[in-house]
């Protein structure tokens, strides 16, 4: 029996350094698998923290067992680790080419989900509908009801309530309307004026093209009835919809199948899918109304910076009658066309400032006096009147009266033209007024001294 002892003895420690080794392996690259993601990141920018915490759990697994088998002589602890390595991987081999198999008989699935297109029927659909993330209408929308004679319904796969809000085109006092005004400026900021769009919620529609997009992040969840489970990503599918039968024109797929599998090496990946011609709420406009997408994505050229302007003006009479978001919405469009206006059309924006420090009002003078900070030093010169009487101004933002402050002494700084006797007159007259600010009687007496 003793004859025997060493060969039990080896084949012992092959045996449970084997069955030690594989268990380790296995919750080591369960742990590295888990966080792949935050490894690669180290790696990907060389960073030799990821590289160090990649190996390590795999160095505590490997290296124990055959230093100590090399030190006490008792090889079987080395051999053992090796035959774990090349059976661990072997079977992990073969499940990852199960699972492939599978799912590439998925992926063919999805092809023939998205393998044939058509034309509509009807060639005088005026209704466009997107069935998909969100309801509002956004630029392209609102380009799309500006430039076209179709109407937009949208709906949010997000919402409970599964109505459509139904957008058409609209003009003159329907615009400055209470439940309009917020997208009346939207249509102002992307330089349409005197246009503007209406919202219904309608139950449903009976004629129009529509896009639906379905988004799911759930391998569980079937994107439609005939897809294979596993699948996450997003489904675009268009239809003509005639008396409220919907026949499908195109159909996208675009995403990936889950791998129940920690995979090695980490890069081994299900492939991505993309199957179907490519449709987005985008192309699915453009293609509607006869563009190409990046029209859709282009401003109105040349932009009417004038009547732009004029139309957000119309809104800072009613402040009674639109709510207080749309009114604050309606100050920081005007002061974004004046950003963009201040290097094409200063002369422009200097007209349109000054019909604001005209007007006497309070908050349309602050909002000229903040656009003064969008013009280049040397186009920041206004009549001197005009300017003198805004040290009078009821301004209550000190922001705003900081901007003024540096505006009026830069203009009546020493060196440059001096203002007409007239307005050095009038600031002398005022010289005395008992309720002057620290910063007012300094103007003041800077004009007045100027020569």
């Amino acid at each position: 029996m003793r004859r025997w002892f060493p060969l039990i003895k080896f084949v012992g420690d092959i045996s449970i350094s084997t069955a030690i080794v594989a268990a380790g392996l296995v919750g080591a690259w369960r742990f590295v698998s888990t966080l792949g993601e935050f490894f690669a990141v180290l790696l990907l920018f060389g960073n030799p923290i990821g590289l160090v915490l990649v190996a390590a759990p795999f160095v505590i697994v490997l290296i124990p067992l055959p230093a100590f088998g090399l030190a006490r002589a008792r090889y079987g602890l080395v051999l053992g680790p090796i035959l774990s390595l090349v059976i661990t991987y072997g079977f992990h081999s073969r499940e990852i080419k199960q699972e492939d198999d599978v799912l590439e008989q998925k992926r063919a699935a999805f092809a023939k989900l998205a393998s044939g297109t058509a034309e509509p029927v009807g060639v005088d659909h005026t209704l466009l509908a997107v069935d998909g993330d969100v309801s509002s209408c956004d630029e392209a929308c609102i380009k799309v009801l500006a430039t076209s004679n179709h109407t937009l319904a949208t709906r949010s796969s997000r919402d409970r309530d599964r109505t459509w809000t139904l957008y058409a085109q609209a003009e003159g006092p329907a615009c400055l309307a209470k439940e309009n005004a917020k997208l009346t400026l939207e249509f102002l900021l992307r330089g349409f004026p005197d246009k503007c769009a209406t919202q219904t919620s309608i139950p449903g529609f009976e004629d129009g093209l529509l896009l639906r997009a379905i988004r799911s992040n759930n391998p569980g969840y079937r994107l439609t009835p005939d897809a294979p489970e596993g699948f996450t990503g997003g489904i675009y599918e268009s239809f003509e919809r005639i008396d409220g039968r919907d026949h499908l024109l195109a159909r996208y797929i675009d995403g990936s199948f889950e791998s129940k599998l920690d995979r090695f090496p980490l890069w081994k990946r299900p492939p991505a899918i993309k199957v179907g011609a490519p449709i987005d709420r985008m192309s699915f406009l453009a293609r509607a109304i006869g563009k190409d997408v990046s029209y859709l994505r282009q401003p109105n050229a040349p932009f009417p910076f004038d009547e732009v302007f004029a139309g957000i003006e119309k809104f800072f009479d009613q402040k009674e009658k639109i709510d207080a978001n749309t009114f604050r919405y309606a100050r920081w469009a005007w002061l974004q066309i004046a950003a963009n206006a201040s290097r094409p059309q200063t002369r422009l924006l200097k007209e349109r400032m000054l019909r604001l420090f005209a007007s006497h009002d309070p908050f349309q003078i602050e909002l000229a006096i903040e656009a003064i900070s969008f013009m280049r030093l040397d186009e920041r010169t206004f009549p001197d009147d005009v300017m003198l009487d805004l040290v009078f101004a009821p301004i209550n933002r000190e922001a705003t009266v900081s901007l003024l402050e540096k505006q009026l002494d830069r203009q009546f700084s020493p060196g440059r033209p001096p203002p007409t006797d007239e307005v050095r007159e009038r600031a002398k007259a005022h010289l005395n007024d008992p309720n002057l600010k620290t910063w007012q009687s300094h103007i003041l007496t800077q004009i007045s001294l100027l020569q």
